[in-house]
């Protein structure tokens, strides 16, 4: 009399673990783009946060703002704002000097290239208001 035995052999186990490996390699490039890509969309979200900031900063210490480049002449900035972009690690370079008066008043915009790393892309503050532009 044959007994009848209920389950999976070892071999059909084997043979989805197999299975489950070859899927989940083929998976994993995408998934660690994908997070590379919403890391790098937060850390701009970010910065856009902190320059959207800057003229408030400005405003609030009362002095004018020219500067150039971040972080070589970060002595030029309110405390405020070197507060909030030295853990984004990033460096700003300008074409020519960005001038924000006491009031947070920006007389012309001003292209701004930002560096992180190996990444590079810009940001526009818009005059007057001293906003990063959407566009």
């Amino acid at each position: 009399m044959m007994r009848r035995t209920y389950g999976f052999t070892l071999l059909e186990m084997v043979v989805v673990l197999v299975l489950m490996g070859i899927v989940t390699s083929l998976a994993l490039p995408g998934l660690q783009k994908m997070y590379d890509s919403m890391a790098a969309s937060l850390s701009r979200n970010e910065l856009r946060a902190v320059l959207n900031n800057l003229a408030l900063d400005v405003r609030a210490e009362g002095h004018t703002l020219s500067f150039s480049e971040y972080p070589a002449q970060s002595d030029r900035f309110p405390k405020a704002f070197i507060k909030r972009i030295e853990p984004l690690g990033v460096s700003l370079t300008l074409e020519r000097p960005l001038l924000i008066t006491p009031s947070g008043f920006c007389p012309y915009p001003a292209l701004i290239k930002i560096t992180k790393g190996v990444q590079q892309y810009s940001l526009t503050l818009r005059s007057p208001d001293c906003q990063v532009s959407t566009q």
